[in-house]
């Protein structure tokens, strides 16, 4: 093989540079950056790492020193300064003095604490951006940014900020100091990428210092870090080179002889800018003497406008050889000897590489072994505007042939593009663009698969299914839903049933669109149904979006029981690709299903395993299983197992704080609301159900108006009725209102609303229609508190005997799994029915009674009364004997005032008295509160 001969070590650019000694000089070359530890779940990035991108520039010999900016630079890492800015226009050499300085030794300074990452246009991406922030950081630990890798596979993954958040606090739980780099910040025009940078700033832990190297001022809250003084700040006018530097640069880095008088002139006319002392330095090489450089200095002008005149005069004394090789490379960001012998047509480029490396000609080497450069930005964009248009059409195509041959899409693609820009040839990008699309979609990058597809003609990009398919994924999930319908239609005219690859993802399309934008839940069915029998078994990511789709359609329109199957195979597929964040969001889902069909021990069990399929070795679990614990609390919180429920609820935000990721922290907040108020924790319980909605509302997750509605469940218990009722006027709910299976908890909150209203006619036609929606759709753990509540209604008619009958079939469905929680949340009265529907399952309710702290339920039994009182009733009339007032009972007793009021009606009504005064009196008589 070619690349073979020419000594080209592909894998030191794009893959694990561990064989590299690395970039640092050779007392510590035994120190080798690896990239194995990032890529440990195999993510599918649209190419491999350019592992040159997360190298410190190697230095140069004859350097000239610096040693007031090296001074200036250790004194900002010394004062603790968080953020050091390094800013100039091209040619100042700001890359050269921090690898300078990082060589110098500085005593804090080790090869172990430095991360740096050059960035180029394609950082722009968010997620390209991260995975490179990422693989950097993974140089001062492995462990580093694991969880922030998992998510980044997903097509949709979490905003910036939360991503850096996340970063942040990872950071923070190092023991040791280290640097970062961000080279070439300028091009950077992402505004999430600069708002994520700013927000690493605003929470950056104390064992991080910041670099940036840029050509302009960034987007970033400089004005505040100056007067906090955490800013070290190196300008262009601090890089400059004096007469003297400017002379050790001219006669010793550049190996000329000039005079004082001509070095002061050339240094008074560049002002000192390097690049143009660099360029004088060339032109002068070939003939040195003092009459040619007077020559060229009167031809100068003035200042750096000089930069066209210098580099023809550099270019005139090239040899042709070098002129060629230097106009046919200059169009590549990258260099190495296989690619540019490639694109120029010679087998010797390794050679003319060093060469142009020796002489100082515009190249800067990326790596120790001098395989592979880069031109500095500056020259190449001189020489890139000499080009004539044929010419770089012809070098565009042989440069994306070698690296589509290499497997390198993202590069390949860029050349295509600027290849097709200049002769309106498109056919061999779309190609290219078509190949790559899958990945690019399933690795999250959606911003640079846009800019891919966008800068394909509008027609070409409609005209072809494939593309058209892609275009409209990448719509839909940048929620411009009805732009992915217009191109839904042109990629079905184009596929139609034409058994092409992309068809099973135009189905899957059109299933999703379906689902989240017109709510057409039959059309997703179908739509994902025919996905999944069209989609090729070695297409697992498409079958579980596919299969999600059809999953959240068929929990709105048929039984249960059809969604859990397909959750499973959700679940199964996701775990088979190693897809975690689909795994987690199929499992958790699995879980809450079955537990809504009263199946709580397999939730339980589905929770578990997969907690312990996201743990390490240790044991510690990943950040993405926190909404498994939070799944894993409410199945305990279900059985009143208190205790449990609140670790898991501490776990699942314990993880939700490493990973920021809104719906999760919603997740976890909502979850732990029930849990908090259970233990007497109201005010907590009502504070997270307020992160919960806020975050939910703010971050579009669709269970906000759940945890508005649990809000709500907790003030009725207070007696804040009129507050109830306000909620119910905003939400414009009726009992006639249409029933939907994410509202159901909403359903049931105004039920109880109702009931406290005593508009029990009203409440009994919404429960009774929920109770055909839960039977028809098998949700029972639903049933069972809709059972509860006709139970409560049917008591307050005076109807006991439906009540008792409610209330046992309650029972019945809820023993089996001790869904204790349903009957202890609902009001008192359900406690004190329940002696007497003991008989559907005895031990059960004992336990049940147990839970509720009633130890002698057998007690009503031997009063001499035709309807006896229940246990809480005579715990109210021992606190009328004893002179409480109906606020200190319920203060007494944990319940509202209007609860205590309805208990001491109760006991009128079956003492057959109307006042506390004769309610005392007949309880004595008949010793109702005797110890005997």
């Amino acid at each position: 093989m070619f690349v073979q001969a020419q000594r080209f070590d592909y894998n030191q650019e794009y893959a694990d540079p561990t064989a590299n000694p690395g970039s640092f000089p050779p007392q510590v070359a035994g120190y080798a950056p690896n990239l194995r530890q990032s890529r440990r779940h195999n993510h599918t990035m649209i190419a491999p790492l350019l592992t040159t991108k997360l190298y410190i520039p190697p230095p140069r010999s004859g350097l000239v020193a610096r040693p007031r900016l090296i001074e200036r630079l250790d004194e900002g890492l010394g004062q603790g300064h968080i953020l050091t800015l390094i800013a100039a226009p091209a040619g100042f050499g700001k890359t050269t003095l921090v690898a300078e300085w990082l060589y110098s030794g500085y005593k804090n300074i080790s090869p172990q604490s430095i991360a740096w990452l050059s960035l180029d246009e394609g950082d722009n991406d968010p997620t390209r951006f991260f995975a490179y922030l990422v693989a950097a950081l993974q140089q001062i630990d492995a462990s580093l940014g694991r969880a922030t890798l998992d998510l980044l596979e997903s097509p949709q993954p979490p905003p910036p900020d939360s991503l850096i958040a996340m970063l942040a606090g990872n950071i923070a739980a190092l023991a040791t100091p280290f640097i970062l780099i961000l080279d070439d910040y300028h091009l950077i025009h992402e505004i999430a990428v600069h708002n994520a940078v700013a927000l690493l700033l605003d929470h950056q832990p104390m064992q991080m210092h910041l670099i940036l190297i840029t050509r302009e001022e960034p987007p970033i809250p400089l004005p505040r870090l100056r007067a906090r003084s955490q800013v070290t700040e190196i300008r262009e006018r601090d890089l400059r080179f004096t007469a003297d530097q400017a002379a050790v640069f001219l006669n010793n880095t550049m190996r000329l002889s000039l005079p004082a008088e001509i070095i002061a002139t050339l240094e008074a006319r560049t002002e000192g800018w390097i690049a143009g002392l660099q360029l004088a330095a060339l032109a002068l090489q070939e003939s040195p003497e003092a009459a040619r450089a007077q020559a060229l200095i009167s031809n100068l002008g003035g200042s750096r406008y000089v930069m066209d005149y210098l580099l023809a005069e550099v270019m005139e004394q090239q040899p042709e050889a070098v002129r060629r090789f230097l106009y046919q490379t200059c169009i590549l960001d990258r260099l190495c000897a296989p690619l540019c012998n490639a694109v120029t047509g010679l087998q010797n480029s390794q050679a003319m590489l060093e060469q142009l490396d020796g002489a100082n000609l515009f190249i800067v080497p990326l790596d120790q072994q001098r395989q592979w450069y880069r031109y500095h930005q500056l020259f190449a964009e001189a020489l890139r505007a000499k080009l004539a248009p044929a010419e770089r059409e012809e070098l565009h195509q042989r440069a994306t042939s070698w690296y589509e041959a290499q497997n390198l899409p993202a590069p390949a693609i860029h050349h295509a593009l600027a290849y097709a820009s200049t002769n309106g040839d498109y056919t061999q990008a779309a190609r290219l663009v078509r190949q790559a699309a899958d990945a690019a979609l399933h690795s999250g990058s959606l911003l640079t698969l846009r800019a891919w597809l966008e800068a394909l003609p509008t027609e070409r990009l409609r005209a072809d299914g494939a593309l058209a398919t892609y275009y409209g994924w990448v719509l839909a999930l940048t929620s411009e839903l009805s732009r992915a319908e217009d191109y839904i239609h042109a990629a079905e005219q184009r596929l139609g049933q034409s058994g092409q690859p992309e068809l099973g993802l135009l189905q899957a399309l059109r299933g999703f669109v379906a689902l989240l934008d017109r709510q057409e839940y039959a059309a997703a069915i179908q739509a994902a149904s025919s996905a999944l029998q069209t989609l090729r078994q070695d297409q697992p990511r498409w079958r579980i979006i596919a299969l999600w789709v059809l999953a959240e359609a068929q929990e709105r329109t048929q039984a249960i029981s059809q969604a859990i199957a397909t959750l499973r195979e959700a679940a199964k597929t996701s775990r088979k690709a190693g897809n975690q964040i689909f795994a987690v969001v199929a499992e958790n889902s699995l879980a809450s299903a079955l537990n809504l069909c009263t199946q709580r021990q397999e939730a339980i069990a589905v929770c578990k395993q997969a907690i312990q399929r996201y743990s390490d070795s240790a044991g510690q679990p990943s950040p993405v299983a926190a909404p498994l614990y939070s799944r894993l609390g409410m199945l305990h919180y279900e059985a009143n197992q208190l205790e449990l429920a609140r670790q898991c609820h501490e776990q699942a935000l314990a993880l939700g704080t490493q990973l920021p990721f809104a719906p999760y922290l919603a997740f976890a907040h909502g979850l732990a609301a029930a849990t908090l108020h259970a233990q007497g924790q109201s005010t907590s319980a009502l504070d997270a159900l307020q992160k919960a909605y806020q975050t939910a509302l703010h971050s579009g997750y669709s269970d906000a108006e759940g945890f508005l509605a649990w809000e709500v469940n907790i003030r009725l218990k207070q007696g804040e009725l009129a507050l109830a009722g306000q909620w119910a006027e905003r939400a414009k709910l009726t009992p006639q209102d249409t029933l939907e299976y994410l509202r159901v908890e909403t359903h049931l909150t105004y039920c109880r609303l109702l009931l406290a209203q005593d508009r029990l006619e009203q409440a009994n036609t919404l429960l009774n229609r929920l109770e055909h929606f839960t039977r028809e759709y098998g949700q029972t753990r639903w049933l069972i508190t809709i059972h509860i509540l006709q139970a409560i209604a049917a008591d307050k008619l005076k109807d006991h005997s439906t009540a008792r009958d409610y209330l046992a079939r309650a029972v019945q469905l809820a023993a089996a799994e001790e869904y204790f929680r349903a009957f202890l949340d609902e009001d008192e009265l359900v406690i004190a029915l329940l002696p007497a529907v003991k008989q559907a399952a005895p031990l059960f309710v004992k336990q049940l009674l147990g839970h509720a702290g009633i130890t002698q339920p057998k007690q009503a039994a031997s009063q001499p009364l035709i309807e006896p009182l229940s246990q809480r009733e005579l715990e109210v009339l021992r606190l009328i004997t004893a002179g409480l007032s109906n606020q200190e009972i319920a203060n007494k007793l944990v319940i509202t005032p209007g609860t205590v009021k309805r208990h001491i009606n109760n006991i009128y009504g079956k003492l057959g008295v109307s006042s506390r005064t004769q309610a005392i009196a007949k309880a004595h008589a008949l010793r109702l509160l005797s110890t005997d």
